[in-house]
């Protein structure tokens, strides 16, 4: 099985934990960015992890039910559901490592059932 879903999924999660990160940068230049440009932004991520990472780790449940990356997605897109809801409520530097941190743990969580898929093909 060539686990395409979870390549993708590694890339878009680092891709988001790597501009979380230098969000604090961007936001620099936000006098020049209008607001509205701003709207929905973290949504949107979210939206597109959460469909790659579902489909990614329902077909791995299906076939290696290994608890450690359904906790890591979970501990990983609630990291990033709350940098998203707390985005005006608490400092930057929080938000961005919230972000940080939600992006790293699906980020591991793909490769853990990425590893975990190549193991199953080996083996059949």
């Amino acid at each position: 099985m060539n686990s395409t879903t979870d390549k993708i999924g590694i890339f878009m999660s680092g891709l988001c934990a790597i501009q979380c990160a230098m969000l604090p940068i961007l936001l620099s230049i936000t006098a020049v960015v209008p607001n509205w440009m701003h709207f929905g932004h973290g949504w949107i991520w979210l939206s597109a992890i959460a469909v790659i990472a579902v489909w990614s780790f329902s077909r791995g449940w299906r076939r290696h039910h290994d608890k450690g990356v359904v906790g890591l997605f979970v501990l990983g897109f609630g990291f990033l559901i709350g940098g998203t809801l707390l985005e005006d409520k608490v400092d930057i530097m929080i938000e961005s490592a919230m972000f940080v941190v939600g992006g790293v743990l699906m980020v591991m969580a793909h490769w853990r059932n990425y590893q975990l898929m190549k193991c199953i093909k080996a083996e059949n």
